[in-house]
Order: structure tokens, then sequence, then C-alpha cells
């Protein structure tokens, strides 16, 4: 089912953003050096946003399996938390990244708001 290439693209995505070393390259071309600009906390701001695209994209995927909004919501954030867990560990590979507990929580409270949003979407939908 291709609903299910966009979460996993979104995945692949975020995992390319955290390969990326925490010190930069001195290559200006590179993708390290483009994000270099922005604050830590302005990166760490963006995981809620880029969790709840992940969320939401595995809540629209799983919505289409015969679950139900309930049980495809409740897998749709579990999914997304243990990307979030995987993710972590994955950056403790990486120089310069560590894991952060704060990082999984606001990959949390993305993929809540994330959820949210797709429950109220959804809601909406039925109305009409």
């Amino acid at each position: 089912m291709r609903a299910f290439l966009w979460p996993l693209l979104c995945m692949l995505g975020l995992y390319q953003l955290s390969s990326i070393p925490g010190t930069p390259r001195p290559d200006p071309a590179g993708l390290a050096w483009s994000l270099s600009w922005l604050s830590s906390g302005l990166q760490n701001f963006l995981h809620i946003p880029a969790y709840g695209l992940l969320a939401w994209l595995w809540q629209r995927a799983l919505v289409r399996l015969p679950l139900g909004r309930g049980p495809a919501t409740i897998t749709a954030l579990g999914l997304t938390l243990g990307y979030g867990l995987f993710d972590e560990w994955h950056q403790s590979w990486v120089p310069g990244r560590y894991p952060s507990g704060a990082d999984l929580m606001l990959d949390g409270v993305g993929a809540l708001m994330g959820l949210t949003l797709g429950l109220i979407q959804s809601a909406r939908t039925l109305r009409f």
C-alpha cells in the first residue's frame, strides 16, 4: 500500500538528519553546513513538528487497515515513539551527537499533537 511509503520516507529523512555530525563539516555545500546556523534550542524544538508529522502519517496509513481508529492511533503512537527511541540510540554513534531524554519527550509531544490533529481531521471528515 502506498500509504505506508510516506511514513517510511519520513523516517528515512529523519534518519538522514540525525546522521549529520554534531560539528559541521567545512564543506559549504553540505547539508550539515546549511543547518549549522540553527541554534540547538531551535533544533530541539523541531522535534515536535517532525515527529508530529511522522505520527500523523502512520495514523493515516494504519486507519486504512481493518483496525479501527483507536487501535490505529495507538499503534501509530507506538511506532513513532519506538522510532524516536531508535533515533536517539542511533545518534549515540554519530560523532558530536548524543542521545537525549529531552529530545525523546519532545518527540512524544509532537506525536501526540500530530495524532490529535489527525483525529480532529478524521472526525470532521466523518461529519460530511
